[in-house]
């Protein structure tokens, strides 16, 4: 059985990644430490939600300086549960991390009125034991839905393509407001020598949701049937980059 009531896009992309891996987080609850990047990202995101959170009624960005401090904040907090690379500092993460983030504010959120932020959604289906629970990071007044990513380096194009979190959110909206969005974006926040935001736009069609379904669909299935098996073909397959690599080579 499913080992909770819901799948998320998280739980699916991670499956999808490699079903062993999925069964070591969520059937068998070994949770790692986060690395940097992620701790970085959830910093960001949180300055982010934050200022839109209070601009869907003053309809003003509040001032840098307070953003700065949640995300600095937002940082402390995690930190102490990172797992640094050897040579990564972490007090010069930090500085980046605020870098990205006063980029945002300075050249995303000014162009951006949101009309919902952090929006739960869970979208029931008929003659199945689950549902898929999410959140929505933005819904703006032009009817887009975005999202912000923190990255190394600058995206494919194809990035907005590919995302099967901004399909989901797309479904869901169609759901909840029984219309169809805008468009999806991704605004990128991308940590070069110069840091740099990228905005990539899209579309998505009914199609794209009916094949976001039968792909949730089938990992429901083998998740349900304890279909786990190691994928060593996928980019993060490796002892550095992989927290669960010991376990898995011992194991299985």
């Amino acid at each position: 059985m499913l080992p909770k009531s819901h799948l998320s896009v998280s739980q699916i992309n991670t499956y999808i990644r490699c079903p062993l891996q999925y069964k070591y987080r969520y059937i068998d609850g070994l949770i790692l430490p986060p690395k940097s990047a992620l701790t970085k990202g959830k910093s960001v995101h949180k300055g982010v939600e934050y200022n839109y959170s209070q601009k869907i009624e003053s309809h003003e960005d509040v001032k840098l300086s307070e953003v700065q401090e949640v995300v600095a904040a937002e940082f402390e907090t995690l930190a102490p549960e990172t797992e640094f690379e050897k040579d990564e500092d972490p007090g010069k993460v930090k500085d980046e991390t605020i870098s990205l983030a006063t980029l945002y504010h300075k050249e995303v959120a000014p162009t951006v009125q949101p009309v919902a932020v952090e929006q739960k959604v869970e979208v029931e289906f008929e003659n199945t034991p689950y549902s898929l629970l999410g959140y929505i990071d933005v819904l703006d007044d032009q009817g887009y839905i975005r999202d912000t990513k923190t990255a190394s380096k600058s995206p494919s194009e194809n990035e907005i393509n590919k995302s099967l979190q901004l399909t989901a959110y797309a479904m869901a909206h169609r759901t909840l407001y029984g219309k169809e969005e805008a468009g999806v974006k991704l605004d990128y926040l991308v940590q070069t020598k110069t840091p740099k935001v990228v905005t990539l736009e899209g579309k998505r069609t009914q199609k794209d949701i009916e094949r976001f379904l039968k792909t949730m669909g089938i990992v429901a299935h083998a998740i349900d049937n304890q279909i786990f098996y190691p994928n060593e073909n996928n980019y993060l397959c490796g002892p550095e980059k992989c927290g669960y690599w010991e376990i898995c080579h011992r194991e299985y």
